[in-house]
């Protein structure tokens, strides 16, 4: 199941994605990491990407299920 997430930092800029997979919480951070598929003229390529976050920087993190692609 993917994700939709949503983050707030301390100094009022919010941050938003979709396609979430895993959450680990280590120490003081939250590491946020997902794949989003995308199309370039030789087709489509999965791009990875991380998101690292020091927990005490924001003041909320949200997250909500996708719905399934049918």
């Amino acid at each position: 199941m993917k994700y939709y997430y949503e983050y707030k930092l301390k100094n009022g800029a919010k941050v938003g994605g979709h396609n979430l997979e895993k959450i680990i919480l280590k120490d003081n951070v939250i590491i946020l990491e997902g794949v989003d598929t995308l199309m370039d003229c030789d087709g489509e390529y999965d791009h990875h990407w991380r998101s690292i976050i020091n927990d005490g920087k924001i003041e909320y993190l949200k997250i909500e299920p996708m719905e399934e692609e049918q």
